[in-house]
């Protein structure tokens, strides 16, 4: 599957601030989708996948019409140009989802594939990180995401559906996000940093699983519904395990006089999963 940060061919406009809001406004806006009316989750779908797209590409068209760049009819027109061109993609390379069963394989196939990614991520971290609990805290999450990628293979299997099917770019975009603020940011904050890059995707994963959860509720499939809010809690107390981690430790060293600033060390990009 094409990768998500190369679908737009415009140079990025955006700021590296407005990249992360952009990302950040739009895994909110899928986290709410999970509840509400069938029309008001997929606008507010539509409009996270669309926020995800914009700060993945690093380019808005309206901004560029904004800011004199092109007319805002160009600008309105490169926008839809470039939305259409991304629905057309996934319909040429995707299968195509024409019931709640195959909305459900296609959401286990984009949970495994975002697993995964996280995993390699956890992996690669180590390099970089200086603070020994963090790295604790990261080492012990990413031996439970080599346990849940099992489970997802599992469930796969026992529905037919392909391992390797769908790729989560939005993931991807967000990984490749956190090995940019890794890369960036100097040795007294790069902790602080990373922390906050990790907590976006799991607020990501949270919202996942409680989809798929609601899925599989639907269809029947109380077991497993109870399976993924488990693990959508146990996001969420790893997340609450972070931000603690962030006040009391990490956040206050960044803001101490930075004399321990350096360049990053080298991190090993790991093996893309497209």
């Amino acid at each position: 599957m094409t990768s998500f940060t190369q679908r737009f061919s415009s140079q990025g406009n955006l700021t590296t601030f407005e990249r992360w809001l952009s990302l950040l406004g739009g895994v909110g806006l899928l986290m709410s989708a999970v509840r509400g009316s069938t029309t008001g989750r997929l606008a507010r779908g539509s409009a996270g996948l669309s926020l995800l797209a914009r700060g993945a590409a690093g380019h808005c068209a309206m901004k560029a019409a904004l800011s004199g760049e092109s007319s805002l009819t160009e600008g309105l027109k490169e926008q839809w140009q470039q939305l259409t061109s991304q629905v057309s993609q996934i319909r040429e390379t995707g299968e195509p989802i024409d019931s709640l069963e195959s909305l459900y394989d296609s959401e286990l196939q984009e949970l495994h594939s975002s697993e995964a990614q996280f995993c390699l991520l956890a992996e690669t971290l180590r390099s970089v990180i200086n603070s020994p609990e963090l790295a604790f805290r990261i080492e012990e999450y990413s031996t439970e995401l080599k346990s849940r990628q099992v489970d997802l293979e599992s469930l796969l299997a026992r529905v037919g559906a392909d391992v390797t099917g769908e790729a989560d770019d939005a993931m991807h975009a967000l990984v490749e996000e956190t090995h940019k603020m890794a890369a960036l940011a100097d040795r007294n904050v790069r902790d602080a940093a990373v922390t906050a890059s990790l907590q976006r995707i799991i607020h990501y994963k949270i919202a996942g699983y409680g989809t798929i959860a609601s899925y599989a509720k639907a269809l029947r499939r109380h077991e497993e519904a109870g399976h993924f809010a488990q693990l959508a809690d146990r996001d969420k107390a790893i997340d609450t395990e972070l931000t603690e981690l962030a006040k009391g430790t990490l956040n206050p060293q960044a803001a101490q006089p930075g004399t321990t600033k350096g360049a990053a060390k080298p991190m090993t990009p790991p093996e893309s999963l497209h």
